[in-house]
């Protein structure tokens, strides 16, 4: 660890973090990430993998505009990667199909901004229900909307392929290490302090997740949103794509069924709950009956960055310090657009506007207090 340098130094191995330093260091750029603990181990691995930015029910705007960007990239970013790991992601463009249940809320309303756009989205009555999932949804689901160009991917092979690829490429990887502050000097980030000494870097990206405000002397608005999932068999239920009500997503996953997923704010506890399980699995059972007799296989949790609004992209307060957080429910969507757009900020190339992802839009965001500096 004595005199360790890097072009660019990331704090946070999940998803997001091993994308952007596959990127820089394909660009040329040398790069040290820093991860607590085994790259992908946190919300990378506990997501259902779905890239739904149109079935997601996002307004008009530019998070919208970001997110459907990012689905557009990753035909191209996944063959990259098969190119570099000979691993296949499992992606699929399956397409998802939205239900509505009589009276449910929120209506089928809220997305006819995207027809009306000329989006990709389908409707669907009762026969075009029963055709697509080979009659399993419930009867009483009378409507859907099918988004075609929506799709998903097994986010923990992602994670591994982005981060073997991330190592092909040079990436130097500080794992399990905790980054307990950042270094500054002169008004300006220059480099991480870690538990086992400082690494040196000319810039910093803060890619913790969740774990985004671990330096407390430089806050970010992000917080602990828990996720669970639930795994099942599928014992015979094919479905050909994502089927979702408001209440739950059923994720097609080789011979099981991921069923997802709740939204808790209960700070950094992990765990398993039996009122999540059951609330999930009464909820698929109820937009696909045969799921009754389901065998179950495990459930799992994770924690995901959340801001109460967009993610967290670009240059900081702090000159030096670049944040790439608060993706939320969308860390796996967003990975592809984010790490080109940091790489490009990074490399001063970029264009693109981060003000709708400052994180200087939220009024209550308290400042930075003072940060003694210390020698780099």
């Amino acid at each position: 660890m004595k005199g360790k340098r890097a072009d660019v130094a990331i704090v946070g191995g999940g998803l997001i973090g091993c994308a952007l330093a596959r990127e820089l260091a394909g660009r040329g750029a040398s790069v040290t990430l820093i991860e607590k603990a085994h790259p992908g181990a946190e919300a990378s691995s506990a997501a259902a993998g779905l890239l739904a930015p149109q079935a997601e029910g996002l307004d008009a705007g530019p998070f919208f505009d970001l997110a459907l960007e990012s689905r557009d990239l990753y035909p191209h970013w996944v063959e990259q990667l098969f190119e570099e790991t000979q691993m296949d992601v499992g992606y699929r463009r399956a397409g998802i199909l939205r239900c509505a249940f009589p009276g449910g809320e929120p209506a089928l309303e809220v997305y006819d901004w995207q027809w009306e756009a000329g989006l990709p989205v389908e409707r669907r009555d009762a026969g075009g229900i029963a055709a697509l999932t080979a009659g399993a949804v419930s009867g009483a689901v009378r409507e859907a909307l099918f988004f075609p160009e929506d799709a998903l991917v097994d986010n923990r092979r992602l994670t591994e392929a982005v981060r073997i690829a991330a190592e092909r490429r040079g990436v130097t990887f500080l794992a399990p290490m905790a980054a307990r502050r950042f270094a500054v000097a002169g008004g300006r980030c220059g480099g991480v302090e870690t538990e086992e000494g400082l690494v040196k870097a000319g810039h910093v990206v803060n890619a913790a997740g969740a774990w985004a405000s671990f330096d407390p002397r430089f806050p970010v608005p992000v917080e602990p949103v828990r996720g669970q999932i639930v795994e099942v068999e599928s014992r015979g239920l094919q479905l050909a794509a994502v089927v979702e009500s408001e209440e739950v997503y059923v994720v097609p996953r080789g011979d099981s069924l991921l069923l997802g997923s709740t939204t808790e704010r209960v700070g950094f506890i992990k765990g398993v709950t039996v009122g999540a399980v059951r609330r999930l699995l009464a909820a698929a059972a109820r937009l696909l009956p045969p799921l009754e007799e389901a065998g179950f296989r495990r459930a799992w949790s994770g924690l995901r960055p959340g801001t109460h609004g967009w993610p967290l992209l670009g240059p900081s307060s702090l000159p030096g310090l670049s944040l790439a957080t608060g993706h939320f429910r969308n860390g796996i969507l967003l990975a592809p657009v984010t790490a080109l757009a940091l790489a490009d900020e990074l490399s001063g190339r970029s264009t693109r506007d981060f003000s709708p992802f400052s994180a200087l839009r939220f009024a209550e965001c308290p400042a930075p207090a003072p940060i003694p500096e210390m020698t780099c």
